[in-house]
């Protein structure tokens, strides 16, 4: 009593295209991710120098010189 079906399966070019958007879009998604945790994956193998080295420019370059009036 055993049957032997015969599967009828085939990829169309709607298949294959939707197939190619799935994985284009992963790899834009995966991209946009690590350039939005590119800091973290950086300090966590990374010495840890570059936090305070950019700690220090950033508070220096955010205070204004004394020499600086506001123009009328």
């Amino acid at each position: 009593m055993t049957s032997i079906h015969t599967t009828l399966a085939y990829l169309d070019a709607g298949s294959g295209s939707m197939i190619a958007q799935i994985l284009v879009g992963g790899f834009a998604a995966a991209g946009v991710a690590l350039k939005m945790y590119w800091k973290r994956i950086k300090g966590f193998f990374g010495r840890g120098d570059d936090e305070e080295a950019s700690t220090v420019a950033t508070a220096t370059a955010d205070k204004p010189a004394d020499h600086d009036t506001p123009q009328s």
